[in-house]
């Protein structure tokens, strides 16, 4: 029988131990989380009608280990996709509509995006000269900005992919990985000869499927947290879960790892599902590991506010809108839950969720919670010209919460993992400092660990 710790209990943590739980029941796991609840950052309150995620909202559809995690935890009936509807640009003013047809502000439809008012003339003859254009002149890693500066061009970075792509990352697209973040570019232009014809060849495959276009996000009726209910209802009878159990440090001795703060009995597998900082608090005098312990780490807050409906004074004519970076606030984005997740607001009522902080901007580190409340409640007033007065409002800070994956991440990754199979055997590292930020990143992360793990056993 073999002993295994599972440091974190976010999704990541739990869905590992579930996974290996079921895998190998002979096995004795034991999950460690510092907070009094488990869960992580997915957070839902269930106040009154509402269903409010102050934590992440939703998930990539497209992003099947999530639904396979949901429908195995018997949730399948409950996911719901998002409505759909027109996204908005705001730039410096004025509000305006994405294009039709754009794949992350990528064009793909030639008629709407010639009538789109947010593009001049030759900005938009800029990005179709991409047509005609040579992959990206070199084989290795690039930033995302560089690489779609080239293609597309400085106006449409500025006005449309750059506040479309940084936020999913919270950081400068100039210094963040293509590669590490979204790979399929660097496929399609590699495959088809440029970005515009890759996008083009993408569309065409997906209409020849005869898929009606749907939502891109998959949400629960009961709200992300019942997923985390779940794990912790459906965890094996062999994975013991401790809560408020902060793990101190991690000694390697003969026969594995003595783990600080818990149980003095050592582990033959230890896997750490933990943000990148938390290796300070364990490695702090391996120099190996010091640039994961100083990655560059963005920092947000989401504010989730609710209107009376009958007061609300201001159009929901599309699912939301988001800001060009040099428009002068602090907010990013604003979507309007009541039309994109009408499932989660009573009928009579309006829920905005607007975000804060951008590169080069640090107003969320400088104000108190209150300060950023009020200050976000204001600058949503200026954007959307409204006067009704809020109801309620629920901030979320995430302080350094967001690992910045740039340009050389993989290469970063795959170092670090060679270092550790040969200096801490039995050590495994996953989550969101290694392979994807998103919650399906860290499910798919955790399955295909425990996958290694039953073949090495077996």
């Amino acid at each position: 029988m073999s002993r295994v710790a599972v440091i974190g209990g976010g999704l990541t943590g739990l869905s590992t131990a579930y996974y290996l739980g079921r895998a190998k029941p002979d096995w004795q796991i034991d999950v460690f989380e510092e907070e009094q609840r488990f869960g992580g950052k997915i957070k839902t309150k269930r106040v009154d009608g509402y269903v409010v995620e102050v934590g992440p909202d939703s998930y990539l559809a497209r992003k099947q280990a999530m639904t396979d995690l949901i429908n195995e935890l018997g949730l399948g009936d409950t996911l719901v996709t998002n409505a759909t509807g027109q996204a908005f640009i705001y730039d410096r003013g004025s509000m305006f509509p994405i294009p039709g047809g754009s794949i992350v502000g990528i064009p793909t439809e030639f008629v709407p995006f010639a009538k789109s008012t947010l593009l001049s003339w030759s900005g938009k003859f800029r990005a179709m000269q991409d047509i005609f254009k040579s992959p990206y002149p070199t084989d290795g890693d690039v930033s995302i900005g560089d690489f779609f500066k080239y293609h597309l061009g400085n106006e449409m970075m500025d006005k449309l992919i750059e506040p479309l792509l940084s936020g999913i990352y919270g950081g400068d697209i100039y210094e963040l990985s293509l590669d590490a973040t979204f790979p399929e570019f660097h496929s399609l232009e590699r495959k088809h000869g440029n970005m515009v014809k890759g996008m083009l060849a993408a569309r065409k495959q997906r209409a020849a499927t005869n898929v009606k276009p749907s939502g891109q996000f998959r949400q629960l009726t009961g709200g992300l947290e019942s997923i985390i209910d779940e794990l912790v209802a459906q965890m094996p009878a062999n994975v013991t879960l401790h809560k408020s159990t902060p793990v101190t440090s991690i000694e390697k001795v003969k026969d594995g790892y003595v783990l600080g703060g818990t149980v003095k009995s050592p582990y033959e597998e230890v896997i750490i599902t933990t943000p990148p900082q938390s290796y300070k608090k364990w490695f702090a005098e391996d120099a190996h590991f010091g640039e994961l312990m100083n990655m560059d780490l963005s920092t947000c807050a989401i504010a989730v506010m609710g209107f009376d409906r009958a007061t609300f004074d201001a159009p929901l004519d599309g699912t939301g809108f988001v800001i060009t970076r040099k428009t002068d606030t602090p907010l990013t984005a604003c979507t309007y839950i009541t039309a994109k997740w009408p499932q989660t607001t009573p009928q009579d009522k309006v829920v905005l969720r607007v975000f804060m902080g951008k590169p080069g901007d640090n107003t969320v580190q400088q104000f108190d919670g209150e300060t950023l409340k009020e200050l976000a409640v204001k600058e949503i007033q200026r954007i959307m010209k409204f006067s009704a007065k809020p109801l309620w409002v629920e901030l979320t800070r995430l302080d350094k919460s967001m690992p910045q994956y740039k340009v050389g991440h993989r290469d970063l990754v795959a170092r670090l993992k060679d270092y550790a199979a040969k200096a801490y055997p039995g050590l495994h590292m996953i989550g969101t400092p290694f392979d994807g930020v998103g919650m399906p990143d860290g499910v798919r992360q955790a399955h295909d660990l425990v996958q290694h793990l039953v073949n090495e056993d077996n």
